[in-house]
């Protein structure tokens, strides 16, 4: 296998990999709300945040990001910020329930518009990255 070649299956696992963490991610912010908030203000504890916060993004190394265009870096930058201030907060916030609730809410919201601006961008990048592919291919048979 060429080396180009492996490159280019590295940086499509990787956009892959980036994407479907951010999903997952997302999807345990947004919609398991009722249940992290309800054990947060019933028991005051904080023990199932790691859990819902957990990433792949806060593992990847700098090598892996570099197989990444600038607009999913930028994208990634803004996502998991938007999500590492709202695991802050959570961890160590003095405030009522209901005005967590409400933080909470505004928080799910931004991280949203970053997801689904992450998502675009990566779903770009990922065409791009496939054309490129298949052109190699076409190349290597002429």
């Amino acid at each position: 296998m060429s080396e180009k070649k492996r490159a280019s299956d590295e940086e499509l696992k990787t956009l892959v990999i980036l994407r479907l963490d951010a999903g997952r991610v997302f999807e345990r912010i947004k919609y398991r709300k009722p249940e992290y908030m309800f054990h947060f203000s019933s028991k005051r504890t904080r023990s199932h945040f790691p859990h819902i916060f957990k990433n792949r993004y806060d593992e990847l190394s700098i090598q892996n990001l570099l197989n990444c265009g600038e607009e999913v870096l930028v994208g990634l930058d803004q996502f998991y910020h938007l999500v590492d201030e709202l695991r802050w907060y959570l961890m160590v916030t003095e405030d009522m329930p209901g005005k967590v609730e409400e933080i909470v809410n505004q928080s799910i919201a931004q991280i949203e518009e970053a997801y689904e601006l992450l998502q675009l961008y990566i779903s770009v990048e990922l065409g791009l990255k496939e054309e490129q592919k298949e052109q190699r291919i076409v190349d290597q048979k002429q």
